[in-house]
């Protein structure tokens, strides 16, 4: 059963990585009217992530963005699978960097960089970034539940030079790293909901208080190097733009949870312009203080 499900899997991910993007378009579109209208996929969730924010929509703006919700998340995936199939140049074209000199200047110095980024716009894109910056890119990440899918999924995002690390047991891996030669750029995604932990952190998201990481923080600490939010913003239908802005460079003279506290409210900013670009599909609310007293 297993090799049939990855002789499906790859299949059709080569399948879908030979198609032009206009083809792939209305692939996404038909099957973003089938995850949102047929099989609701998670459509409950979606609608009760963006009501408990702060984000004041009214019904007919929220159910606006929940449909551009769908088409933006239906899009990630398939563009996912297209990159398999792209090369630098063709990346290039739809992935567009911006501030890369704040990034290159810290490799002038020998310093590694904490990059953190959020799960909003095209951030599958950035498995790419390996080929614009002068850092080797290690980018941390959460396993798949489907072992096979897992299997052909991080070959896929291997495929443009970053090295991939597990979540579970990543900051001892990446002070591994960071021992060995070179400089790295590590990539990490704290705007997900983390497992209660006393290490994580209590704090107000969109108008609703929930825990956040602060595994990038820490590490920022522990490594005393500098922290860069990658801001994506999505410029039109597979076109990307990431800018890099800096939260801090001397990490280890802010008060606890201060850098964390930055990265959020980047989160928010990016949020508040364009609600139909972050994944609330992620059960982002699930935990709240209160409810555990």
């Amino acid at each position: 059963m297993k090799i049939i499900n990855y002789v499906f899997f790859k299949s059709l991910f080569k399948l879908i990585g030979v198609l032009p993007f206009p083809i792939l378009y209305l692939i996404s579109d038909f099957v973003a009217f089938i995850l949102k209208k047929i099989v609701r996929y998670r459509i409950d969730v979606v609608y009760e992530n963006i009501k408990k924010t702060n984000l004041d929509l009214s019904d007919k703006e929220i159910s606006f963005h929940v449909d551009e919700f769908y088409t933006h998340f239906s899009d990630v995936f398939f563009e996912m699978i297209k990159l398999d199939n792209m090369n630098k140049k063709q990346i290039s074209e739809k992935f567009v960097l911006k501030n890369t000199e704040l990034i290159n200047g810290y490799f002038r110095k020998k310093k590694s960089v904490i990059l953190m980024a959020s799960h909003y716009g095209g951030f599958e894109w950035c498995t790419t970034l390996d080929y614009f910056l002068k850092h080797k890119v290690v980018a941390i990440y959460t396993p798949l539940k489907d072992k096979t899918l897992n299997t052909i999924i991080y070959k896929s995002r291997s495929k443009h030079g970053i090295k991939l690390v597990q979540r579970t047991g990543s900051i001892n891996e990446i002070l591994s790293i960071e021992k060995s030669k070179g400089n790295f750029i590590y990539g990490l995604a704290a705007d997900q909901s983390p497992q209660i932990r006393t290490i994580n952190y209590w704090t107000n998201f969109l108008g609703v208080e929930t825990l956040f990481f602060t595994g990038s923080e820490r590490l920022a600490k522990e490594l005393r190097i500098p922290v860069v939010f990658g801001e994506m913003k999505k410029i039109k239908r597979g076109k990307y733009e990431m800018e890099f802005k800096l939260i801090t460079d001397d990490p280890i003279n802010h008060p606890d949870k201060e850098i964390t506290e930055i990265y959020k409210g980047m989160v928010e900013n990016q949020v508040k312009r364009n609600p139909s670009y972050y994944f609330w599909t992620h059960r982002r609310f699930k935990h709240q203080k209160s409810s555990l007293n």
